[in-house]
């Protein structure tokens, strides 16, 4: 995968929701999966990476958005399994 964002820990949790995507091509239930990836990337952004977090989550949710657009059309699983995750970030998970 190339990377989308010059950040680590970011690439990786991508390549996690990217994986949940592919088992949503195989009926996978992915929901929580994702949930979860995006509750520690939305931690990260908060308390570890440095910058405005609101900035961080926006260009993190438009690089899922990015991803999701570039997604063949035979794949519409794996597209709306990473169209969820960018919706995560626009949402308040609590705790």
């Amino acid at each position: 995968m190339e990377a989308l964002i010059n950040d680590t820990y970011l690439n990786k949790s991508i390549e996690k929701i990217l994986g949940c995507a592919t088992l949503a091509l195989y009926g996978e239930d992915i929901r929580f999966s994702v949930l979860l990836a995006i509750r520690d990337v939305r931690d990260y952004l908060t308390n570890v990476k440095a910058g405005d977090p609101a900035a961080n989550q926006r260009v993190f949710q438009n690089s899922l958005t990015a991803l999701a657009n570039s997604t063949h059309p035979s794949m519409p699983d794996y597209k709306k399994t990473i169209e969820y995750a960018a919706t995560l970030m626009t949402v308040e998970l609590g705790e």
